[in-house]
């Protein structure tokens, strides 16, 4: 409820839907944060008390990274939340701030899909030669290809910012 007028405001499907993303997105990327802090704290105490390091433990910080910064990266361009340097926003007239950011998502947008699609077929072309890694042998092909679906999810994020900055918004 809110505490002006009493009513509570419904989110519409598609805010929820982007919202549940987000979640799921930040949560998974929390896990795999997590998960590599757990295997970073074994691989120090194993080095340093048991003269044992974790095997494989270079790679799966790789992987692990490459998971973590993948898996948000559609939320945070929905967001809005990714650096950005605002040089010339004291001399942008503010009438033409929502088009400039239109036009701006837009460009992203394509620049995102142009790379899910290459991405994508570097994928392909891991799967077909087998890549893995050199020490535990993990397959590549899927880490890659979740490197291009989040890609191209980037880009579905940024055409969303985009349409939302061209629409006027709502009046309720």
């Amino acid at each position: 409820m809110s505490a002006a007028g009493g009513e509570r405001r419904q989110t519409p499907p598609a805010g929820r839907f982007a919202s549940g993303l987000n979640r799921l997105a930040d949560g998974a990327a929390g896990l795999v944060l997590f998960a590599l802090m757990a295997m970073t704290c074994i691989d120090v105490a194993g080095r340093y008390f048991f003269s044992a390091p974790l095997d494989g433990a270079t790679e799966l910080t790789q992987l692990m990274m490459g998971a973590i910064v993948f898996a948000v990266l559609p939320a945070v361009c929905l967001r809005e939340e990714h650096i950005s340097v605002d040089l010339l926003d004291r001399w942008f007239p503010p009438a033409l701030a929502a088009p400039r950011g239109a036009a701006l998502n837009a460009a992203m947008a394509a620049m995102m899909a142009a790379v899910c699609w290459r991405v994508w077929l570097i994928a392909e072309l891991t799967a077909d030669y087998g890549d893995a890694t050199e020490f535990l042998a993990i397959p590549l092909a899927p880490i890659t290809y979740f490197i291009a679906v989040s890609s191209g999810g980037a880009a579905l994020a940024f055409a969303a910012n985009a349409v939302r900055l061209v629409r006027p918004p709502a009046r309720g």
